[in-house]
């Protein structure tokens, strides 16, 4: 959850925590006052272990005709792993709805939701 970055120049550190899976990187060294001058110290930082679990319904229990309804989960530290492909799971996690934006850039959100499920527990 924290970036370690060096300046190039003059070496000062500067660590920065990560918001929602986004490093910022400094823009200016306070030291040296050269822009852009940073570059990411691999060995100091320290990150989650983070994986995207996509969940579908058994196929014998939807009706005839019909597919199989799927929910994105995401997997944190020591859940990353826990099942495999084609297990029988139970998932315990938080529903969430995050707006979807129509441009990055762009601050104005649509009414339309993404909806996923941070998973606290997996029983299979």
């Amino acid at each position: 959850k924290v970036a370690h970055f060096s300046c190039c120049i003059c070496g000062h550190d500067h660590q920065v925590t990560v918001d929602r899976g986004r490093v910022e990187e400094p823009k200016q060294c306070p030291t040296c006052n050269i822009k852009d001058s940073y570059e990411i110290n691999h060995n100091r930082c320290f990150f989650n272990d983070k994986q995207l679990v996509r969940l579908q319904e058994t196929p014998d229990q939807v009706p005839a005709g019909q597919t199989p309804a799927s929910v994105v989960t995401f997997c944190f530290d020591d859940l990353v792993d826990a099942c495999q492909p084609g297990d029988k799971v139970e998932v315990t996690g938080v529903l969430r709805a995050q707006p979807v934006r129509i441009h990055p850039k762009v601050t104005k959100l649509k009414s339309i939701y993404k909806t996923y499920v941070d998973v606290i527990h997996f029983r299979s």
